[in-house]
C-alpha cells in the first residue's frame, strides 16, 4: 500500500490559507495573514499588526507555518496562489526548502462539479448550502471554510483515499 492509498478519514489533513496585501509577491505583495486548521480547530493563526508586514514579523512566523504544513497533507483553495507567496517569501528570507503533499479544493471542485458560474470559495460553499463559520477573506475564516468545502466534495463524490482526492506533491528548494 502506498501513501496515496491512505483513507482520507485517517489522513493527517491540515487546512491552510494565506491573505496577502496584493496579488503578486514579485510586485510588492506581502503575506499579512496565515492560518492552519485541522479537524479539531485552529492550530496556527497569525495576522500582521501593520498594513505592510515587516520582514522580521513574517520571518518569525514562516518557520512555524511551514512546520504545521509539513506535519500533514495540506488542503487549500487555489493553492497555486498561496504557494507562490510561500515559496517567494521562503526564498527571500533564506529559509530551507519545502516538501509538501497537498490537495487543492479548487482543482478538485472543477473536476467533480458542474458549476459553470464560479469556483470561488463562497460560491462553492453556497452550492452545498454550507454557511461559513467565520468571516471569509481572513486566513482563519478561509481555512475553516476550505475544511467544510473539502468534506462536502468528499461526500459528494464518495472519495475514499488521498489518490481519489488528487493529492499532489510540492518540492521546492531541496
Amino acid at each position: 500500500m502506498t501513501w496515496t492509498d491512505r483513507p482520507l478519514r485517517t489522513a493527517p489533513l491540515v487546512f491552510f490559507d494565506l491573505e496577502t496585501t496584493a496579488l503578486r509577491p514579485d510586485r510588492g505583495g506581502r503575506i499579512c495573514e496565515m492560518a492552519v486548521v485541522d479537524q479539531n480547530g485552529i492550530r496556527f493563526d497569525w495576522c500582521s499588526d501593520a498594513a505592510s508586514p515587516r520582514d522580521d514579523a513574517v520571518s518569525r512566523q514562516l518557520p512555524t507555518l511551514v512546520g504545521h504544513l509539513e506535519s500533514g497533507i495540506v488542503v487549500g483553495h487555489n493553492l497555486q496562489f498561496d504557494f507562490r507567496f510561500l515559496t517567494y517569501e521562503a526564498e527571500r528570507l533564506a529559509l530551507n526548502g519545502l516538501d509538501l503533499r497537498f490537495v487543492d479544493t479548487l482543482g478538485l471542485a472543477r473536476s467533480l462539479l458542474d458549476v459553470p458560474d464560479t469556483y470561488q470559495l463562497e460560491a462553492l460553499l453556497s452550492h452545498f448550502d454550507a454557511v461559513p463559520r467565520k468571516t471569509l477573506h481572513t486566513a482563519a475564516g478561509d481555512a475553516l471554510a476550505t475544511r467544510t468545502l473539502f468534506w462536502h466534495l468528499v461526500e459528494h463524490d464518495s472519495l475514499q483515499t488521498l489518490s481519489d482526492a488528487h493529492v499532489q506533491r510540492l518540492q521546492w528548494g531541496l
